[in-house]
């Protein structure tokens, strides 16, 4: 399992330095300088594809959505025992603090990498415990696996057999009879401006007061 999780680290951080270095636009400098505990990621060969997924109501959730606002992008799902309740709860209290600041708060979007126990159903009533304007969204497994690409974003499960733990692989069908299994994947939180794309990443641990004094700097910029 350590292994498995080093190759996760190793694999998303060589992704986000492929991002980050073709992200040096001199206008973006300064800002980069004084970013506290975000990586800008503004890459125009990054661009998000085409995609069309459903939100926590049933709803298309495409494109469109993401675009005239800042939206706050995680990924995880409903059975993540830590990762996800936790960044969840951070994601709350920052926008508590946007609020108290006088700040806009972006959206924020919850994309399950689990499409077989994560429906619309189970989506709505997880994301709502957390903030009732939380956004849920799934769709067929092909197409959210597309949709992370631009991200750098990773996961695997991993189930039980006989005692040792196994990793499937994303083309591997959970077996017959197995109905638990977790997800080990990337934990950043991406903030995604109003043309759609890509903006900055926050990686975990999440310190949410430093998080606004970003937000703050890179919705301005």
């Amino acid at each position: 399992m350590k292994k498995s999780i080093l190759a996760i680290v190793l694999i998303a951080i060589f992704a986000l330095v492929i991002i980050v270095f073709s992200s040096d636009n001199t206008d973006y400098k300064k800002l980069k300088r004084a970013l506290k505990t975000s990586t800008l990621l503004v890459n125009p060969d990054k661009a998000l594809v085409n995609f069309s997924l459903l939100d926590h109501n049933g709803d298309i959730f495409d494109n469109a959505r993401l675009k005239n606002q800042w939206t706050l992008l995680f990924f995880g799902y409903t059975h993540c025992p830590d990762v996800c309740p936790t960044g969840l709860m951070d994601m709350n209290q920052l926008k508590k603090i946007l609020k108290q600041r006088g700040l806009p708060s972006p959206e924020v979007v919850f994309v399950t990498f689990d499409t077989q126990r994560d429906s619309a159903e189970v989506l709505k009533s997880y994301v709502t415990f957390f903030n009732k304007d939380f956004i849920g969204v799934t769709g067929k497994q092909a197409q959210i696996d597309n949709f992370i690409k631009p991200f750098g974003a990773y996961y695997e499960r991993v189930i039980e057999v006989e005692g040792k733990q196994k990793i499937l692989t994303k083309t591997d069908k959970i077996p017959a009879g197995i109905n638990t299994y977790l997800i080990n994947h990337t934990a950043w939180i991406y903030l995604l401006s109003p043309d759609g794309q890509i903006f900055a990443g926050f990686p975990a641990p999440h310190r949410v007061e430093k998080m606004a004094d970003d937000i703050k700097l890179l919705t301005q910029a």
